[in-house]
């Protein structure tokens, strides 16, 4: 997980210092960005830490679980970028940890 959030984290790192368009030397150019490219290799070491998870435990606990991600990207991204944390957001933050909850009990 801390390796997903991770690599998520120096993606959008890499994408805010880049002018990003659909155009063959746009895409080169930010997928040779330092930033971008240790997201990348973050989020892939992530993907094979992953197959190990779904060796171990069944796709119906494992799969929900990695929805923790989504909270910790929350606090991640007011941290490093500045994002607000709205009501909203605890509120969803609030029905996945109710859930993962539900899930393990």
């Amino acid at each position: 997980m801390l390796l997903a959030i991770g690599g998520q984290t120096f993606l959008k790192k890499g994408v805010d210092s880049l002018e990003l368009s659909l155009n063959i030397n746009s895409i080169i150019k930010t997928l040779m960005s330092p930033w971008v490219f240790t997201g990348f290799l973050f989020y892939g070491l992530s993907s094979i830490l992953w197959l190990f998870t779904l060796k171990r435990f069944p796709l119906s606990v494992a799969y929900p679980a990695l929805s923790l991600t989504y909270v910790a990207i929350v606090i991640v991204s007011a941290y490093f970028f500045k994002e607000p944390i709205t009501g909203s957001k605890i509120a969803g933050i609030l029905f996945i940890l109710g859930g993962v909850f539900l899930l393990f009990r």
